[in-house]
């Protein structure tokens, strides 16, 4: 069975608002992720990833959780971090796959429409 490990990265700002992106193809949102690149540590995948995603450089704080499953004869594996954004680069090319960034808080976020729903209590956890 291949493998694949991906980082994702739970960004929160001042006003406990998370960060989220809207994927153009499924029309769902989530946390700015991807897959890990040759060479790369888990810390400097999520960093490139959220930097792509959404145009923020960001601190990497601390690993939160790491998820698994089997999906399309794949063992997934994602490493979640929690991480403090510290700069919008207005220069940012932003992927061709995200359609949307933004900041919602906790309640704002409860009623989206989730790519990984499953990933709803670990943000409750942490925006508290």
């Amino acid at each position: 069975m291949k493998q694949w490990i991906g980082l994702a990265a739970l960004c929160m700002n001042e006003e406990k608002e998370v960060l989220l992106v809207k994927n153009r193809d499924i029309q769902q949102w989530s946390l700015p992720s991807g897959g890990l690149e040759d060479g790369e540590t888990p810390e400097q995948c999520c960093q490139r990833e959220v930097l792509e995603e959404t145009g923020y450089r960001i601190s990497v704080n601390q690993r939160l959780h790491i998820k698994r499953a089997i999906i399309s004869n794949f063992q997934v594996e994602t490493h979640y971090f929690l991480a403090t954004c510290e700069e919008r680069v207005e220069t940012a090319r932003i992927d061709s796959d995200i359609e949307e960034v933004n900041w919602w808080s906790l309640q704002e976020l409860e009623r989206l429409d989730h790519a990984f729903p499953e990933d709803l209590e670990l943000i409750r956890r942490w925006v508290i």
